[in-house]
């Protein structure tokens, strides 16, 4: 059974998510609950799994993170389906249509696959929730203007400031969410401050803007330049905070700003001066957003629908030909030693083996044909998978000899 464990922006703070973030670091932890990919951004923390286990893999998320799961959205089966697909296409986003998350998912499906937590159900949930991702932008307007938590962020910045150029903004990170932040400074001719761990990686960022406005910096020098500048916008995947109390400084200025990490990278500001902006107090914005794409959601939602129910009845048909397979497989193999025996006891003679092959190829055929009329006709039915169960159990099918296939997008980050 898919099940889905959901923290996000609608059921959990900023702190909450920031602790469940640590999840990411315990795969061997839930391997013993069976397939699970683990998700953890600046919006959502969530447990994919394909399991029985539901309770244990609940207990397991409080007991490493100390959070309570009653909070959590909780998804079984069709409904976990369609949450993924939901997710994956923008639909269940703080900003509707944002196309960032598709990336995130492919990168924990990527570790997840490394990890050897995924096997044949999530590669297949995943590689068609990626499928209606791909769907639901090409044939609506969801994803048209595509809208971030990091654009949002710098849009909130013009909001209380004004006119943003000649600023100077100190960028704290390198990654995806540092990336697009910034790109939209750079189009409001803002002068980039740029500091992360890796000197490397910020150069290479730097390079990808293409920005002579951009200046690198080892982390190393953050005590000196967040006391220099009224913009900040920091989003590092660091455990612990990396601006606290000690390092902040009163100035005569006043400061925005924007912590964008999941867990927080900045303490909590008690000095005047500092506006403090996290992810949650960003949306006012995405609600309007979110109002202006209504009619493109519905039909977003329309095409998910459909997917989920193309989805179940792919699962169905996969799982009725690899068993026709293997049973047409059985009586081949028992046919040939009962040929060989007979030839052996000259029941038979030799040289008849191919035409008495070919008589039973064919009355094992017509025997097969009505069950497999009846089992592809009954394909949608929610009874199918007892009955598909019933039969492996009977002829001792073997549950590895089923088609894999594995998600194509399983080497893709």
């Amino acid at each position: 059974m898919y099940i889905v464990v959901s923290f996000n922006y609608r059921n959990s703070d900023v702190v909450e998510r920031g602790k469940l973030a640590i999840l990411k670091e315990y795969y061997d932890e839930f391997k013993q609950f069976g397939e699970v990919i683990i998700v953890a951004t600046c919006n959502r923390i969530e447990i994919l799994s394909f399991s029985e286990l539901l309770n244990p893999i609940l207990s397991k998320i409080t007991q490493i993170t100390g959070i309570s799961t009653e909070k959590a959205d909780i998804f079984k089966g069709k409904e976990a389906i369609r949450h993924i697909f939901k997710v994956l296409s923008g639909l269940d986003s703080m900003v509707l249509g944002e196309t960032q998350i598709t990336g995130q998912y492919k990168e924990a499906f990527l570790v997840a696959y490394e990890k050897g937590t995924i096997k044949k159900n999530l590669s297949r949930l995943m590689h068609f929730g990626f499928k209606t991702a791909k769907r639901v932008r090409k044939e609506t307007e969801i994803s048209a203007k595509p809208v971030s938590v990091a654009s949002i962020a710098v849009r909130k910045a013009k909001e209380v400031i004004g006119d943003l150029g000649g600023y100077s903004a100190v960028v704290i990170g390198a990654g995806a969410t540092s990336r697009i932040i910034c790109k939209h400074l750079e189009k409001h001719g803002v002068n980039i401050i740029l500091l992360n761990r890796t000197y490397e990686n910020a150069i290479a960022l730097k390079e990808e803007i293409n920005e002579v406005n951009v200046d690198v910096h080892s982390i190393e020098k953050l005590n000196k330049f967040i006391n220099q500048y009224r913009l900040l916008f920091t989003a590092t995947a660091s455990n612990e905070e990396i601006i606290r109390a000690d390092m902040i400084e009163e100035k005569s200025f006043h400061r925005y700003w924007f912590d964008l990490a999941i867990p927080s990278d900045i303490c909590k500001i008690e000095t005047e001066d500092i506006s403090l902006f996290r992810v949650d107090d960003l949306r006012d914005i995405s609600e309007e957003n979110l109002k202006a794409k209504e009619n493109e959601k519905i039909k977003a939602l329309q095409i998910v629908d459909e997917m989920v129910e193309e989805y179940i009845n792919f699962i169905q048909k996969t799982e009725i030909n690899p068993i026709l397979k293997e049973l047409r497989g059985k009586a081949e193999e028992i046919s040939k030693d009962v040929i060989d025996i007979a030839i052996k006891k000259r029941f038979i003679k030799s040289e008849d083996r191919k035409t008495i092959e070919k008589i039973i190829h064919t009355a094992f055929k017509r025997f097969l044909h009505n069950p497999t009329i009846t089992l592809k006709e009954n394909a949608n039915d929610p009874k199918i998978d007892i009955l598909l169960s019933s039969i492996k159990k009977l002829f001792k099918i073997d549950e590895d000899l089923m088609d894999i296939n594995r998600c194509e997008y399983h080497n893709k980050g």
